[in-house]
């Protein structure tokens, strides 16, 4: 692996230059979630100048681009100072909006998603609102939407949706320096399918180098309780559950969504009921499984073979496990000797 050269864009992203000399670097690409980055140098005057809030990482072998949202400058036991830059991916920009008005989806997950984008950061009624250069890409994806928002972060409901369809999303940089948001799905490349190659990690095939497996049961939430509009015995309630759990199978959780509304009697009771029914899945955590591991690199190249967000093979025969496993975050990092490391994580 060459080593990973940051560049800093100023606020208009022009290029201000690259830090080919740096003490770390670390560059996080998440599919559910907006990514993120921690870059860490000695201090000089190119870092005063570079390093400010809003300015921007990118690098050329990567479509991410992240923001400068946090700056600590150390000055340690032996008099060296150093700066630490860290921030979020482009996406993260929707978070600084929230669902300003009662929102009613009953349409595709990816026109839903464009929707809400949309009416809170392009083309807003409070012309205040707008992200400038924000644009929307056209990927489709014909799952069916039909909830209802109002007052939510923006990005925190992108994420909550994306995870409950599987569906991955990024904020990249045109060519013009729009910022461009996408949705897009990985590719299968277990053994479930035969349209693409393989792509298995395994201690028997000698590319699973470390490797650590968790089933976590702590936060599951089966079956959901969602209470609507109306107070006491007459406020609107329906029950929630991907299957018909019972016993010490069920997780119970009560998801107060008052907010939503019929909109005294617009809104359907049969679209009410598919609302909290779209809401209370949102809600449901499954027993989370993660397959971690430290992997070679060199007989499945990353970002050629195999991308962020595309589904593979991950076993450990030894303990007799293996799952198909979504690759839902890459985390690679370098020192300033040149050593790079890169590290995923493979979730259900």
């Amino acid at each position: 692996m060459e080593k990973m050269i940051p560049i800093i864009m100023d606020q208009h992203f022009n290029r201000l230059g690259l830090i080919d000399n740096y003490i770390s670097f670390i560059w996080t690409a998440r599919y559910y979630t907006c990514g993120d980055f921690v870059l860490t140098v000695d201090v000089n005057e190119q870092t005063k100048e570079w390093f400010k809030k809003d300015y921007y990482v990118m690098r050329d072998d990567d479509d991410h681009v992240g923001v400068i949202e946090k700056v600590e400058i150390e000055v340690r036991e032996d008099s060296q100072e150093i700066v630490t830059v860290s921030g979020r991916f482009l996406s993260s920009l929707l978070g600084r909006r929230i669902i300003a008005d009662q929102t009613q989806l009953n349409t595709t997950v990816s026109h839903g998603i464009y929707t809400l984008i949309q009416n809170n950061a392009i083309m807003p009624l409070l012309s205040a609102r707008q992200i400038p250069g924000l644009k929307i890409g056209n990927a489709t994806f014909t799952e069916r939407l039909q909830v209802q928002y109002t007052g939510q972060n923006l990005l925190e409901t992108i994420e909550e949706i994306c995870e409950t369809y599987g569906i991955g999303f990024k904020t990249i940089l045109s060519e013009n320096n729009e910022m461009i948001f996408q949705l897009y799905k990985g590719e299968d490349r277990s053994y479930a399918q035969t349209s693409n190659p393989y792509v298995v990690f395994s201690d028997h095939a000698g590319n699973l180098l470390s490797s650590k497996y968790s089933e976590d049961y702590t936060s599951t939430i089966s079956d959901v309780l969602v209470a609507g509009e109306g107070e006491g015995i007459e406020r609107k309630k329906l029950w929630v559950g991907k299957a018909n759990n019972t016993g010490l199978e069920r997780y119970e959780y009560f998801h107060d969504r008052r907010d939503l509304s019929t909109n005294n009697g617009e809104i359907s009771e049969k679209d009410y009921q598919k609302q909290l029914k779209e809401t209370g899945l949102e809600a449901i955590t499954e027993v989370t499984t993660v397959f971690e591991g430290t992997v070679d690199f060199r007989s499945v190249e990353y970002k050629k073979d195999v991308f962020l967000g595309d589904i593979c093979v991950t076993e450990y025969t030894g303990w007799g496990i293996g799952i198909n496993g979504r690759l839902v975050e890459v985390i690679e990092s370098m020192s300033e000797t040149g050593e790079y490391s890169i590290n995923p994580t493979f979730g259900l």
